[in-house]
């Protein structure tokens, strides 16, 4: 299970990530503006988490096996048709169908392994699961710069297609394949609407989604910014920003690394509040270091190496708080953050982010948001009192 999770999870980050090196090439090929190029990858996001609403509550009722080969299906035809793409209709109607099949791939990597495992083993099942999704996040963008200086972009869509294909078939041997995991629920509109609002409604629920939410925002926002102005004010082409941008999704690893060394010793409070600061340095590099490429990746690279800190305990405090709607809870979570937060990352480079040190203000927004979070999650002095306790029995 978890090296099913691992494959599935990597598909939908392939397909997210390894078209930012050859956004501008693609532009000028189909010859669309940078603001509509920029939609091109939105538009997966948006398509992604409108199928997420859907994708979640199959899951969680007919299982993983049948909900996963149907998305793949339409995963692997919306990437052979961007590959087939001669014009902006045709690549737009491509990455509609991305969007719309990568959801179920998402979903399952997220929930089969906190159906299958509990405790410290689905802590440590999360953890290679994060470190699996940190090495693709680095690898993707190179990937994708060094297929595209081999032949064209075209190339590497038909790439993307065989390894999407490959898993789907790796996928119909694996997953299990039960017909209901729980026939209670239902897929009518309004019960699926009123069963997100529930969730919505719990501030716990929300000060969970933000450890998945902020660090996403923040990433939206500066691969949509970082392709233009850096090939732009650095004269790198899409294998050398392909190449530079391993830097910063490398924090990625290493944030997953420290989370799980940290859980060790360390309760989740104090985990996830010490990954904090690295969002108030983060725009310190905006706002007050000189716009450089080393500094740029900087800035970036402590963003991801909180993301990567957050990555398996926001999974797994969602298991352990909502275990029978984890399919749900994930998708209203996936969705929110892929149709709210992508619209405002489109609207921030759009309307807002004009310099560097723009980019300061949306983080340190950003980290407000995060601490309301953590205060709403770990306030409890209960929990100061249990982690002294168990510093002083180990000292012991």
């Amino acid at each position: 299970m978890l090296i099913i999770a691992m494959l599935l999870l990597s598909c939908s980050q392939l397909a997210s990530q390894i078209f930012f090196p050859v956004l501008p090439h693609i532009a000028a090929d189909l010859e669309m503006s940078q603001g509509l190029s920029q939609m091109m990858i939105t538009g997966y996001f948006i398509c992604l988490g409108l199928s997420q609403l859907m994708v979640g509550p199959l899951r969680d009722k007919y299982g993983d096996r049948q909900v996963f080969l149907a998305g793949q299906v339409i995963f692997v035809l919306g990437s052979v048709c961007c590959a087939l793409a001669t014009s902006t209709e045709w690549f737009a109607l491509g990455r509609l169908f991305q969007g719309l099949g990568a959801a179920a791939p998402l979903l399952i990597s997220r929930t089969i392994l906190g159906a299958v495992y509990r405790g410290s083993q689905l802590r440590e099942a999360l953890g290679s699961l994060a470190m699996v999704a940190s090495c693709v996040a680095i690898v993707a963008p190179w990937l994708g710069g060094v297929l595209a200086s081999w032949a064209d972009w075209q190339f590497v869509a038909w790439i993307l297609s065989i390894y999407l294909l490959i898993v789907a078939l790796i996928g119909y041997w694996l997953l299990p394949s039960e017909a209901s995991l729980s026939a209670s629920i239902s897929l009518y509109p309004h019960h699926l609407f009123r069963q997100y609002q529930v969730l919505f409604s719990a501030p716990k629920f929300v000060a969970i989604a933000l450890f998945k939410w902020t660090p996403t925002f923040i990433y939206m926002t500066t691969q949509l910014y970082f392709p233009f102005v850096l090939q732009r004010q650095f004269a790198l082409n899409e294998a050398q920003f392909g190449s530079v941008m391993m830097l910063p999704m490398a924090g990625l690893l290493l944030g997953s690394l420290l989370s799980s060394k940290l859980h060790r010793h360390l309760n989740m409070a104090w985990v996830t509040g010490l990954f904090w600061p690295l969002l108030v340095l983060s725009g310190a590099c905006y706002m007050f270091m000189p716009f450089t490429l080393s500094n740029a990746l900087l800035a970036y690279g402590l963003v991801m190496v909180m993301f990567g800190g957050y990555f398996a305990i926001y999974i797994q405090m969602l298991s352990e708080h909502f275990p029978k709607h984890a399919g749900s809870a994930n998708a209203l979570i996936g969705a929110c953050e892929l149709l709210l937060f992508s619209l405002l990352a489109v609207a921030c480079n759009s309307y807002f982010i004009d310099v560097p040190e723009d980019m300061a203000w949306v983080t340190w927004v950003m980290a407000m948001l995060l601490g309301w979070a953590w205060l709403t999650l770990f306030s409890d002095k209960r929990l100061w009192h249990r982690f002294l306790l168990v510093r002083r029995v180990r000292n012991i």
